[in-house]
């Protein structure tokens, strides 16, 4: 048969680039293989999806004291709120099965790395049963991600509403709220140091996790990933169509049209009174104006630069330009 015939003439070939291969130096490039490690792509998807879902499941409870009876309480208790869904969802999640729902969707769990270590099983990428977080642990895990993140969002809510920075005299209140920038200043840049080490090394995605010593592991090596075609097929249709767009230029008339809107919107916000809160559109409680110029009350303007501290600032309601400092008006 021609197979046959086939194989006996590559026979001889084969044996020789084997013995020529023989005979090659060994290059250590080629020779090591990548690192035995969850990857960060992995890691950093589950707290994006963390952060997503609780941001949905916290609207939709603040929904349900939309109603005219329940919206006083849903405005004074958001905080409290806030903390009894996120205890629960602890609760469910991290403290039974040492994963939150970001790290389930992505087959992530927690394992204790000091353990780790002791045992020599730091290249293990699953997880081994006597290699789980302790309860101890993830009782600290509970103070530093949800407990201790509510009691800074409520002192700084308390003290903007109260005034804390405002006393004159140098009060127990307003050092504590001094003290709260300092250590939101500190922890931010802790944190800062921390991603860029994570994604240089692939190491500990959060301070937390890293003061504990929790690292991500794969939960199941055997992890079965559909692709619905659906999906596939709208990808396919964005691709087009936004070649065409590019093609069209059709960016560069919907940004000359955003900037007609744009004028025309702060020509009449410029009718406005000056005497008026920007924001809240009524008479300013102890007024404040903002670097660009308008006016706003001291809680309005001081809640969305607290609550904006990720950027520094946000967008001016008259006018869009960028708000970072305020003054006495």
């Amino acid at each position: 048969m021609s197979w046959v015939r086939d194989a006996s003439e590559a026979e001889y070939i084969l044996d020789s680039v084997s013995k020529q291969q023989q005979v090659i130096p060994t290059s250590h490039a080629f020779s090591k293989f990548p690192n035995n490690e969850v990857l960060r792509v992995f890691q950093l998807d589950a707290l994006t999806t963390q952060e997503e879902i609780v941001d949905i499941l916290r609207s939709s409870l603040l929904e349900i004291f939309n109603v005219a009876p329940l919206q006083a309480i849903g405005s004074k208790y958001q905080e409290e709120l806030f903390l009894s869904l996120d205890l629960l969802l602890y609760r469910l999640t991290t403290w039974r099965q040492g994963q939150s729902i970001g790290d389930r969707l992505q087959n992530l769990v927690l394992r204790d790395e000091g353990k780790a270590q002791e045992m020599d099983m730091q290249s293990v990428t699953s997880l081994v049963p006597n290699l789980a977080p302790r309860r101890s642990v993830l009782l600290v895990h509970l103070v530093f991600s949800v407990l201790l993140p509510y009691a800074i969002r409520k002192l700084r809510r308390q003290g903007l509403e109260e005034g804390w920075d405002r006393e004159e005299d140098r009060t127990w209140r307003y050092y504590t709220m001094q003290s709260l920038r300092c250590l939101t200043a500190v922890w931010s840049a802790l944190s800062l140091l921390n991603i860029l080490h994570f994604l240089a090394t692939g190491h500990y995605r959060t301070m937390t996790e890293r003061l504990l010593s929790l690292k991500p592991v794969y939960g199941s090596q055997s992890m079965r990933r559909f692709t619905n075609l659906f999906y596939l097929n709208q990808h396919m249709w964005w691709k087009t169509w936004a070649s065409l767009f590019a093609t069209l230029r059709i960016g560069k008339y919907l940004s000359r049209a955003l900037h007609t809107v744009m004028s025309v919107s702060s020509a009449d916000s410029s009718s406005i009174s000056d005497t008026i809160c920007c924001a809240c559109r009524s008479v300013p409680t102890l007024p404040q104006k903002s670097n660009c110029g308008h006016s706003y009350c001291y809680y309005c303007i001081k809640s969305r630069l607290a609550d904006s501290e990720a950027t520094g600032s946000f967008r001016c309601c008259r006018c869009g330009v960028a708000v970072h400092a305020c003054f006495p008006a």
